[in-house]
């Protein structure tokens, strides 16, 4: 198993705001335990609003932590099939991203074997404009 590394940033409120921040000097060890696919508006709406509560962070809490004996964070990844990105997630039992990490290229991650979750957050779907 290849060993990935990420800048992740604690309570980043959108993509913009984890691309723009200075890198750490050191990056930190992950772990994917799941990969999360959303619909692609969603998935863009998404990665402006990194610190909304959403039902796919609350019910992968336990796949997420910081495991101290081995430094590294085991993480969801958040993307869609048909985006090159993604954002590394570990919520520290919260039901948003505490932490996050920007990828910018995720042909890079070795995804082979590990769970997909395809996921349709209510919360992140266009609101519809009631007509007049």
């Amino acid at each position: 198993m290849s060993e990935n590394f990420a800048s992740f940033y604690r309570k980043a409120s959108s993509v913009r705001e984890l691309v723009d921040k200075a890198p750490f000097p050191e990056k930190a060890r992950f772990q994917i335990t799941k990969v999360i696919e959303l619909p692609a508006k969603q998935y863009h709406r998404y990665m402006n609003e990194l610190l909304r509560d959403v039902s796919f962070i609350s019910r992968n809490v336990e796949d997420m932590r910081f495991d101290g004996k081995t430094e590294t964070f085991l993480c969801l990844f958040v993307t869609c099939r048909d985006a090159n990105t993604g954002v590394l997630v570990e919520s520290e039992g919260f039901g948003y991203a505490r932490y996050a990490a920007f990828i910018p290229e995720k042909k890079a991650l070795v995804l082979d074997g590990i769970p997909v979750e395809h996921a349709n957050e209510k919360c992140l779907r266009q609101r519809s404009v009631p007509e007049r």
